[in-house]
């Protein structure tokens, strides 16, 4: 067990302007404000890990393009999944120095979370307790368990340039795919899982009829999607 003494100010990682081009430092601010307490219910966390997604990104907008997802505000502290460290939360069943993840503690020092949303997080059981925030297991269940692809298999992914979609065509391949196609949204993105990720075709959208791509590029068929 470990234990810090609380500070009376941290630092939080701020949103002050939506990006139209390529983000920038000048559209974030570090702002220092009070540590919370926690309520009840409620823990404490020292921000050890945090994730960037790319997402994130997609989410510095006024009105959010994903279903569910609340864009975030200007003058807010950025939110996301991080490893944290218990700080304080009495009668919530953590203790001082437990290691947590959590959804919503993103770019700030410390945080407050609901404890019935913290994670328990088994520090010995991976070499980096930042290894929890990877998309890996993800990717790896959707490929493995899911689509069980097989050695010899064409293997379609959608998604290929995101966080999961990057990490299952590598999987797949390791799975002993014989092909592995990838669905993007611009030429750039499809170079890149071709010439870096081990893709050996991408269909683009909006490129033209995605059927056509699809038989172009997986002649024989497409065994795992």
């Amino acid at each position: 067990m470990t234990t810090h003494p609380i500070p009376a100010t941290h630092r939080e990682v701020r949103l002050i302007a939506y990006p139209e081009g390529k983000l920038t430092d000048e559209h974030f601010e570090i702002a220092e404000v009070p540590v919370p307490r926690p309520g009840p219910g409620e823990l404490l966390v020292r921000t050890k890990t945090m994730a960037v997604a790319a997402v994130m990104r997609t989410l510095m907008a006024a009105e959010s393009p994903v279903p569910l997802l609340r864009p975030f505000k200007l003058g807010e502290a950025l939110e996301g999944p991080a490893v944290s460290e218990v700080v304080a939360g009495s009668g919530t069943g953590f203790a001082p120095g437990d290691l947590v993840t959590t959804q919503t503690a993103g770019w700030r020092e410390y945080a407050i979370v609901p404890a019935a949303e913290a994670e328990r997080v088994d520090a010995d059981l991976l070499p980096d307790p930042g290894a929890y925030l990877s998309q890996g297991p993800t990717a790896y269940m959707g490929i493995v368990r899911i689509a069980e692809v097989r050695e010899g298999d064409t293997v379609f992914v959608s998604g290929a340039a995101g966080g999961v979609g990057t990490l299952a065509g590598q999987i797949a391949r390791l799975r002993g795919a014989k092909r592995v196609i990838g669905s993007t949204s611009s030429r750039a993105k499809a170079d890149v899982l071709i010439k870096e990720l081990g893709y050996d075709a991408a269909v683009i959208r909006g490129a033209g009829p995605i059927e056509e791509q699809l038989r172009a590029a997986a002649p024989e068929g497409i065994d795992a999607v």
